[in-house]
């Protein structure tokens, strides 16, 4: 007889340990398949969990199971003792064992492929097939005078320069006084002469923020009209002396070049606006439209200082920053408190306090019914002020629950008065379904191809409907737009894991300069969650870091962004706690509840339901 067999040669002779080993390997695949899969059905990550769990409870029992049974021609039966008559002849053991060490070959080389795969992922993917889809997509859109990033276009025979007779561009004027403290004067006599125009119906007048970009630029008039797709150019200079104004202006053909009509004007800047008026009625003749002088805004003052403080607030207002935001508020304050009667300064202290609430800790709920009566106040002064009624209905479809319906209306009294005002038609494309809302917002980008929140609207809407190619393009137009924006990273790194392209999706935060420690932590945090969403070893990290993020919540961009990333990892109950802490303060941002793809796996919770029924606005038809 035999003797009695070792533990360790017992072990081998059942060839648990080959099962062992098989068993863990195959495990370990079958968890990176389900990583990368589930995702792609859109499987809830807690089904990936599962998995984990079940193959770590099956690891004993497989273990167990080999050591009890052993396979044979005949099929599994009981395993014999080594020295029992019935024990399986050596022979025959080690057949099964080559066929296990075969077994374990297989799924070590399929191990180390996905293996070998994943790190070709993540370490050296480029952007170059998003870059392909945001070309193709680029083309969807209706074209604009933006640059594009998108690659380049197979060279074709350019169309002829034929833009539309009404379309005209007031570029910065000069500024001549020799003093750059005084730039905010040029800019904002620009800025209100684009908009004394711009509320001609019969002319589409390009926004001051993209013509600003074309301050102090080389390019001829026919240059500038193709970049910006406009037949007119208005430009100038404007020298101040005390009291003393001179303002030079000269229309130009950006077709053929040549000077349409030029002025010079010498008046007192307490004059300033009959000023505007005689350049606005000239420019009406010149380009033979229709000149409603009766129809001009009545919201100036004949106070000189009062204008000359609401020229320096409207100059911060466009800087988007809280400090800049709040010095905008305190020149818009002092002009008011020197002139009660000044409607615009009313109308733009209520735009400087709503985006206060978007920049800043200053809570929307609170500030509402100021922001409210300003506009009010505008409008109880001057009618006609179309930067009020935008506000108006800014603070009613912000109010919570939302007035939709006299929002709409207001937004629509803006745009019959400024046509030509791309903030109204980004605001009133909030409240239409989701192709009508496009069609303002790719409106506002024609008329301010440089307008950030435009783009950015584009890209929620594209989100939306799900077209990640087009999502790609909106981003990457906000990253040129500002390289600070980094709202822009997460609408990036969101498409790229749509398309399961985990190394660009990580790499979106590299592309973002943050300008301030809470969007730096906000870039820190995004990067670690999406390496998370390619890598679930670092969710634990990813999570803690949320939840020290989480701690900022009350400011908008920082819940906007948290939302997007509990989405993006899965989480499920957080995601829901969110949006029931964040939508209260931001109605707006929770119009598309009903649709946004973030949200499907919540579709069916009575606690969203809720939500749906008080916050969403924006239908797909």
């Amino acid at each position: 007889m035999a003797e009695k067999s070792g533990l360790f040669e017992e072990l081998k002779r059942r060839h648990v340990w080959r099962v062992a080993v098989a068993y863990a390997v195959a495990a370990w695949l079958l968890v990176q398949v389900a990583t990368q899969v589930f995702p792609f059905f859109n499987i809830p990550n807690w089904a990936v969990r599962l998995v984990v769990i079940l193959l770590a409870i099956g690891f004993p029992v497989a273990v167990a199971f080999a050591w009890i049974y052993e396979v044979t021609p005949e099929g599994i039966r009981r395993t014999a003792p080594a020295s029992s008559p019935d024990a399986r002849p050596e022979h025959a053991a080690r057949d099964i064992g080559r066929k296990l060490n075969a077994v374990i070959m297989i799924v070590l080389v399929l191990a180390v492929a996905l293996m070998g795969w994943r790190l070709l992922v993540l370490r050296h993917d480029s952007p170059g097939a998003g870059s392909q889809a945001v070309a193709a997509a680029t083309s969807a859109y209706p074209a604009t005078s933006s640059p594009t990033i998108a690659a380049a276009a197979p060279k074709t025979t350019p169309a002829a320069f034929n833009p539309a007779k009404d379309t005209l561009v007031v570029l910065p004027f000069k500024n001549l006084s020799g003093d750059e403290s005084q730039q905010y004067f040029s800019d904002g006599i620009t800025q209100e002469l684009t908009g004394a125009l711009g509320q001609n119906p019969a002319l589409r007048v390009i926004a001051w923020e993209t013509a600003a970009t074309l301050r102090d630029s080389a390019l001829t008039a026919h240059a500038v009209g193709e970049k910006l797709d406009v037949a007119n150019i208005l430009h100038g200079s404007i020298a101040r002396e005390g009291d003393a104004v001179r303002i030079s202006v000269e229309l130009v053909s950006a077709v053929t070049g040549y000077e349409l009509w030029s002025q010079h004007y010498d008046d007192s800047f307490a004059n300033i606006f009959a000023v505007q008026d005689k350049v606005s009625q000239a420019i009406a003749q010149a380009l033979q439209v229709k000149f409603a002088q009766a129809d001009l805004p009545q919201g100036g003052t004949t106070n000189p200082q009062a204008h000359d403080l609401l020229l320096k607030g409207r100059a911060l207002l466009d800087k988007l920053d809280a400090a800049s935001l709040a010095a905008a508020r305190k020149d818009f304050e002092q002009a008011i408190a020197l002139d009660p009667n000044y409607a615009d300064a009313h109308a733009l202290l209520s735009h400087a306090l709503y985006q206060l609430t978007q920049h800043s800790d200053l809570s929307l709920k609170d500030t509402l019914p100021q922001i409210r009566a300003e506009a009010e106040k505008a409008l109880a002064l001057d009618p006609n002020n179309a930067d009020a009624w935008v506000m108006l209905g800014l603070a009613d479809m912000s109010s919570d629950p939302p007035d939709r319906a006299k929002a709409k209306a207001e937004f629509q009294k803006a745009l019959a008065l400024d046509p030509s005002n791309a903030v109204a038609h980004i605001d009133y494309g909030l409240l239409l379904p989701l192709k009508p809302g496009l069609a303002e917002y790719q409106e506002a980008t024609q008329l301010d191809p440089d307008n950030a929140i435009a783009w950015n609207n584009l890209a929620t809407y594209d989100e939306d409907l799900g077209d990640w190619a087009q999502l790609m393009t909106a981003a990457q137009a906000m990253i040129r737009l500002d390289p600070a924006s980094v709202d822009s990273a997460f609408y990036l790194a969101y498409a790229y894991q749509q398309l399961h392209q985990y190394g660009p999706m990580v790499a979106a935060f590299d592309r973002v300069k943050p300008a301030n420690d809470m969007d730096k932590q906000q870039v820190t945090t995004g990067r670690l969650v999406y390496r998370a969403v390619a890598d679930p070893a670092l969710r634990p990290q990813a999570l803690a870091a949320l939840k020290d993020l989480s701690r900022h919540q009350s400011n908008q961009d920082v819940a906007g962004n948290l939302i997007s990333m509990y989405a993006s990892l899965g989480e499920h109950a957080a995601l829901l706690q969110a949006l029931e802490t964040s939508c209260p303060g931001d109605p707006i941002g929770c119009n598309d509840l009903a649709i946004n793809p973030y949200y499907t796996a919540l579709r069916a919770d009575p606690r969203f339901q809720n939500l749906v029924k008080r916050y969403n606005t924006v239908t797909v038809q």
